[in-house]
């Protein structure tokens, strides 16, 4: 994945009062002095919450004030073969006031990306979940299609959730973790090795910003880029301009980085362009209505990523369908994912229908899916084994349909059928650490009390009980709630693998599973295998076929479905391979059939932790 910092050093400015140049010429020519020849990213600070960053400067000719500000820097630094990067601090407080800071700044010509400084503290980001949200999507729809935006943040601990980072990643294309390591108390390895287990989990291309003040040893710069590299990063930056002298700058003469992104240790998502895509307006698309006038019905309007979507309101009975039939290069498995645009997408059960074959059998998988809750992003419908061979296999059909009142209007949009990695075959494969819980802080999950903190389990194991469909059933594992010290304090809240192994299934499967994610763990010592299940999830961070190790995050808690859905994290545990082939196995008031397939998980985990 490419992107503007590939192969460059970032030096980071903050204010004209932080330096001892007092021109932008002046800055240039010092950095030109120092790194003649280097490919170099200047990170000019252009905001601060909901005032432009000039309101706090003392030097007139260095202060930004607003756009034209910004386009003299620009301006001057190309004189001096230097890019300008913008970046900003969010605070979540004023979020029109913000978003229209950064959005004004990134559509000055030749700011080549713009840096999101988002932290947790005082002075800093003060905002919740739906403030995140708000001020990311103003300002993704109203900057270029194709202007990249950084988040800069801190990696460690519980930081990521204080600042709700599930809500910037769908529309950010590069992580920059804070990397300050003497003030972290580690070695610049120690604390580089953290920040990439980290964000390796989120699935984007990272570029760390190391600390390059309060007296760290210079040679650490020169060793952080070398383990930057050594880790899969192919550009690094240093904070801050102004703190950088002599010493400093002559390790920064020895970096060397790639001209070209690395391969990632963790094989992430496939090229795009080795899916298969299906678009309202092209081959393989067809649709119709059963009654009434089509240029009355569809409305059409164009994505962010130009391509057609068509759109009405739902109804009941049903009015109009939709079906896409895929031109499969070969048999294999396919991540099966929908585009859903920022506006005319508001069903929260939005009926897919996808065609595979069991056993050489045609099959119909019906997958309710919330169209309201994405925005400009891809939404899986699941993973398949699907074979061009076998007639229509992996078309998807779309029905306008509904229960829903009000009726909300549904997208009818991309659609695509993304090639994963199949399982690993290899019998040589390692044998399970230990089992912690899935929820919980770190220290908490690493105390021997379970469940962990605050957490309780609302159903016990073989508990009898009214399911989310309203039906006698016996509970397969545990309903986790936190509730403390105010209610719904899991909502968001994030869900972790137990175990080391390997993910067989990241999909929404029904109205009331909602999202779940199931992993086969790496043999026991006795050589047993195991199956862990977390239901009602959001904001999945694997695919089907990723390898996940202990305590690593996966998703968050979501909200079940049903009229009386509410947020926990349903988990269990399989002793068989049930939920393989079935990741909504549900045995209901069957209680032989649940003591067959499931064990107590509470029990299960306490007796083999690591």
């Amino acid at each position: 994945m490419t992107t503007p910092y590939d192969g460059k050093i970032g030096l980071v400015y903050w204010s004209g009062k932080s330096v001892g140049e007092h021109s932008i010429t002046e800055l240039a020519e010092t950095i030109r002095r120092w790194l003649p020849r280097a490919q170099i990213a200047l990170y000019v600070k252009t905001s601060d919450g909901d005032a432009w960053q000039g309101q706090f400067d003392t030097k007139p000719q260095m202060a930004v004030n607003g756009p034209d500000d910004i386009a003299r820097w620009v301006d001057t630094l190309a004189n001096f073969d230097l890019e300008l990067h913008a970046w900003c601090v969010l605070k979540g407080i004023n979020v029109p006031g913000e978003a229209e800071l950064v959005i004004r700044a990134c559509n000055v010509p030749g700011v080549q990306s713009m840096l999101l400084d988002v932290e947790d503290g005082p002075k800093y980001f003060d905002g919740g979940p739906g403030d995140a949200r708000h001020l990311i999507q103003r300002v993704r729809v109203s900057i270029p299609r194709n202007f990249h935006l950084g988040l800069n943040f801190d990696a460690r601990g519980q930081h990521p959730k204080h600042i709700h980072v599930q809500q910037w990643l769908p529309y950010v294309g590069s992580l920059h973790p804070m990397v300050y390591h003497k003030d972290f108390g580690l070695s610049v390895e120690q604390a580089l090795a953290n920040a990439f287990e980290v964000c390796r989990t989120m699935n984007k291309p990272i570029y760390p910003m190391l600390q390059a003040y309060g007296g760290v040893f210079a040679d650490d710069l020169r060793r952080g880029a070398a383990v930057t590299v050594e880790l899969g990063g192919s550009g690094v930056s240093y904070f801050r301009l102004g703190t950088m002298g002599t010493a400093e700058f002559h390790a920064l003469q020895q970096v060397t980085l790639p001209d070209t992104p690395l391969p990632s240790p963790d094989p992430g998502e496939p090229d795009p362009g080795e899916a298969v895509m299906v678009h309202p307006d092209g081959a393989g698309y067809s649709d119709g209505l059963y009654n009434g006038d089509p240029d009355r019905v569809w409305g059409t309007f164009t994505d962010v990523n130009g391509w057609l979507v068509k759109f009405k309101l739902s109804a009941n009975p049903q009015q109009a369908y939709a079906n896409y039939v895929p031109t499969l290069p070969a048999a294999g498995r396919y991540a099966v994912e929908v585009f859903i645009p920022h506006q005319y997408a508001e069903a929260r059960e939005a009926l897919y229908f996808v065609r595979d074959h069991v056993n050489g059998q045609p099959v119909e998988r019906k997958i309710a899916l919330d169209q309201s809750i994405h925005y400009n992003e891809w939404a899986q419908l699941g993973v398949f084994e699907l074979d061009p061979a076998l007639p229509e296999d992996g078309r998807v059909s779309v029905a306008d349909v509904t229960l829903e009142r009000p009726l909300r209007r549904i997208a009818f949009t991309t659609i695509r059928w993304r090639p994963v990695t199949a399982l690993p075959t290899n019998p040589d494969q390692p044998t399970a650490d230990g089992f912690d819980a899935p929820v919980g802080t770190e220290a908490e999950r690493q105390d021997s009390k379970l469940w962990p903190g605050h957490w309780q389990d609302s159903n016990g194991f073989l508990n009898r009980y009214f399911d989310s469909a309203g039906k006698v059933a016996y509970h397969t594992g545990a309903d986790l709630n936190l509730n403390v010290p105010r209610w719904n304090m899991d909502r968001g809240a994030p869900v972790y693998a137990v175990a080391s192994g390997v993910v067989t299934w990241a999909g929404r499967v029904g109205d009331y599973w909602r999202n779940i994610i199931i992993v086969k763990h790496d043999p026991l010592p006795d050589g047993a295998v195991v199956y862990s299940r977390s239901a009602h999830v959001e904001n999945m961070q694997v695919h089907a076929g990723d390898r996940v190790a202990r305590g690593q995050q996966i998703c968050v808690v979501g909200k079940s479905g049903g009229n009386s859905g509410n947020y926990h994290l349903h988990f269990d545990i399989s002793t068989t391979a049930v939920l393989q082939d079935n990741p909504g196995h549900w045995p209901g008031p069957d209680r032989d059939e649940v003591a067959a397939n499931y064990v107590d998980p509470l029990a299960f985990i306490g007796g083999r932790r690591p």
